[in-house]
Parts: C-alpha cells; structure tokens; sequence
C-alpha cells in the first residue's frame, strides 16, 4: 500500500470516527420525546415492558390495531427496556454505517482508494439536506423508524450493487439467506421499501435486457421483498387508521393534491441533490462509461423517487418520511461521483467539499449549541416534576412545555408537555412520572442569537407588558 493510500485510508477512518462521536455525543443529549414514552408501556395491556414475550405480544397488537410497520417499531419499543446508553450507541453506529453503506453503493467493490471527497459529501447531504434531522436521527422512536429502515433497506441493496458491477456465483445458503432478508427489508417501511422494490425490480430488467443470467439469490430476494411489503401493508391496523383519516375530496382533487404535495416535497428540500445528479450524470455520459455505469446510478434515482411518490398514497406526507428517499438520492449522486477521472475534476469536487465542510461545521454548532440547551432545560424540568412527584401521591403537576429552535434537534416539531395530557402520549408520561396529570401552562426557550421562534417572541412580549416591580422598601 502507497503512502498517500495509507493517509487517504487515514483521513477516513478519522472522519467515520468523527462522525460517531458527534452523534454519539448528541444522542446522549437526547432524552425521551413523545412516542418515546408511549413504547415503553405495551400497547395491549398498558404495563410497563419488562420482557421478550411481553414486547411481542404488544407488537402482534400493534400489527392489528395500528400499522404493519412492527418490525422497527420493535427496536424502537425494545430499547425502552435497557438503559438509554445502549440505544445512544446503536444508534450512533447505525448513522455511520448508513453514511459507509451510501459509499459502498456508490463504490462497489473496488479497493485500492479511500475517496475521502464522496465521503465528506455524502456526510454533507445527509446533514444538510433532511428537513426534520432530529426527528429521523436522534429521536429515538423516530430513529428506529426511519434512520434503522432507511439503513436496513439500502443494505439488502448491496449485493445487487455487488453483481451488477462484477456478477458472481453463490449458493443456495445466499439463495435462502436473500429471502429471509427481503422479508425483512420490505416489511421495514411504507414509503422506503417501496423504493427498495422499486430498485430492485429495475435490477433484475437490466440484467434481462442486457440478457445476462439472473442468479436464483436476487429472484429470492425480490420474492421475500414483496411478501415482507405484502405483510407491512395489508396490515388490519392501517385499514383502522385509514378509517380515522376520511378524506371526502372528488378521486382525482384528491389524489392530483397528495401528487403535487409529494412534487412540492423534492422541490424544497431535494432540488440541491437533483440538479447535483443531473450535472454529474452529464460528466459521466462524457466519459461513455459501461451500461452497467450508466444504469446504477438511474437505478438509485429513480428508487429515491418512487420512494416519494409512493406517499401518494398516504393522506399525510411528514417531513420525517423522506430519510429514505434523501438516502437514496444522495447514494445516487455518490454512484455518479465515484467513477468520474480526471485530476483537474477530482480538484474541483475536493474544493466544493471543502465549501460544502465549512457550511456544515457553522451548523454543526449550532446544532450543537441548540440540543445542548434542549437538553439542559428538560434535565432542569425534569428534576422539578419528579421532585413534585415524590412529594405527593396522584400529584397533579403544572409545568412548561420546551420549544428548540432547529431541524437538527430531537425535539424540533414534536409534541412536547402541553395543556391536556388526555392524548396517549400525555397519558404514557403521567405513568411514567408516576402523577395524575402533568400538563403545562405556558411554552419557554433559550436564547439562541440570529434565531428566534414563537416561544421566545411570546416571551419577550409578555415581558415588555408587565410593569416593572416596585423596588423593596
């Protein structure tokens, strides 16, 4: 191994380990939000999740009652048993594995080349482009929902890269193995599986027209893909919920709406990646790779993009359900990056990236600054209530609801403690603080210079209204 390879493998793994440590840190940092405290209590019995049997048994009632999607939902229940360290590690190793499994995607198989530029990119994107950031990474019911499918589903992709790049022969250990995992890949989500098949399905058309062999293990995994979606959809609990979410609009109003807020959705917060996409696609036509080249990095797009437009058919679109398709989306501008020569092109992709870091190291302190002080004003309300808590059984507790101020923090956009607690997350939080009501009067914030938000405006108003107290005499 060269010098310059060594330091280049250097950088990188500094990097990845960089990357950990920072979410690491701001795991730790983030407490239970919302449906967090909801998943620590069985959804049928309403106890407390103490074990194994219990957490299925909850799950096999969600399946009914609620959605299909139990299989994230059992991590995201399942870690409410152990100490929050333990999800903070999992979960800091699963944003870093997403960001080296986008990399393989785009790389492949080859070796030789630590390509430092795509990586600080892809870590770039999946920073600057997901409009709830905390809310997909950090929270912990939202993590396991989308950060863990997302991870889950471009993971089962990477044999299919693997082959189309160099086919190769396996057994019928991958041939059973392809299934059980596709099972799992399409059952994870809604919206991100859907684009998985979507990929996957566009592989297996390009091997046939190309009138190559399609081997017996991406046959398999597609087959266990479909039945694991068939399973996360057919759910008797989405039928229920649908049933709560009437939408009497006319077939086509309501459908041409649900297409335009799916198109809004790209355009606001995907069109960076898009136009990034088309310039790069262009370079590599000019370099009349292979039709494999060519057809993989299309093949990712247009996952990304049927990972969108599938929310057509959902009545809601929330920000937090583009993680999936952000990822593929940036693993196919990575798999156009990749391959493109040229040391004067190579120098410009290493300047944007540097452009690029120091944009996302002024956010990253302020992300920083932001979840800190999220963190610090719960730890301080927290004492508070368990403090009141214990010193009067059925406490009825009046506290303050927290508003943070940016994308990148867990509790940005979710509920927090409000004026009823009659909801199911007001109720999970009474249990869990062992009170009969815990409900809040008013919103507060910190200050965070060059921002603000409706709390703090409130705030500040009310301030200004009241009359200045006499001084003591």
């Amino acid at each position: 191994m060269s010098t310059a390879t060594r330091h280049r493998r250097s950088a990188f793994r500094l990097l990845a380990g960089a990357v950990f440590a920072v979410m690491l840190v701001f795991n730790c940092l983030t407490p239970y939000i919302a449906d967090d405290f909801t998943f620590a209590y069985a959804f049928d019995t309403g106890l407390r999740l103490e074990s194994l049997p219990q957490l299925i048994q909850s799950l096999a009632f969600h399946y009914m009652e609620w959605t299909g999607r139990v299989v994230v939902k059992f991590f995201a229940q399942g870690f409410t048993m152990m100490p929050k360290l333990v999800f903070n590690l999992c979960n800091a190793a699963a944003y870093l594995a997403l960001g080296l499994v986008i990399y393989r995607l785009a790389r492949g198989r080859r070796s030789g080349r630590y390509d430092l530029v795509a990586f600080v990119l892809i870590q770039a994107a999946l920073w600057e482009i997901s409009p709830a950031f905390g809310q997909t990474n950090l929270w912990m019911c939202g993590a396991c929902n989308y950060l863990w499918a997302s991870l889950g589903c471009l993971a089962f992709l990477l044999p299919w890269r693997y082959y189309l790049q160099a086919p190769f022969s396996a057994g019928r250990r991958m041939t059973v193995g392809m299934a059980v995992a596709g099972l799992f890949a399409g059952w994870l989500s809604e919206n991100t599986s859907a684009g998985l098949l979507v990929c996957l399905v566009l592989c297996v058309a390009f091997l046939a027209w190309q009138k190559q062999r399609v081997p017996a293990w991406m046959i398999s995994g597609l087959i266990g893909a479909l039945v694991g979606f068939a399973i996360l959809i057919l759910a008797p609990g989405n039928y229920n919920r649908a049933d709560d979410f009437t939408d009497t609009s006319p077939f086509l109003t309501k459908y041409a709406v649900r297409f335009f807020n799916c198109l809004n959705m790209l355009w606001d917060y995907a069109l960076p990646l898009l136009l990034v996409f088309a310039a790069l696609y262009v370079l590599l036509l000019a370099q009349k790779p292979g039709r494999a080249a060519l057809a993989w990095p299309v093949i990712l797009l247009l996952g990304g993009l049927g990972a969108n437009f599938a929310m057509i058919l959902s009545p809601f679109y929330y920000d937090r359900s583009t993680h999936g398709v952000f990822s593929l989306l940036t693993a196919a501008c990575a798999a156009c990056l990749v391959q493109l020569d040229g040391a004067r092109l190579r120098r410009l992709f290493a300047a944007g990236a540097a452009c690029v870091s120091v944009i996302c190291l002024f956010d990253l302190l302020g992300a920083g600054y932001d979840i800190a002080s999220y963190w610090m004003m719960n730890r301080t309300r927290e004492a508070l209530i368990v403090a009141e808590a214990a010193n009067s059984d059925n406490a009825v507790i009046t506290t303050y609801g927290i508003e943070p101020y940016t994308r990148w923090c867990g509790g940005y956009g979710l509920p927090d403690i409000r004026e009823s607690d009659e909801d199911s997350i007001g109720l999970a939080r009474n249990k869990w603080y062992g009170v009969a009501s815990l409900t809040a009067d008013e919103v507060r914030t910190y200050p965070f210079p060059g921002h603000t938000n409706d709390a703090y405006e409130a705030g500040l108003e009310d301030t200004a209204e009241k009359p200045a107290e006499a001084p003591d005499q």
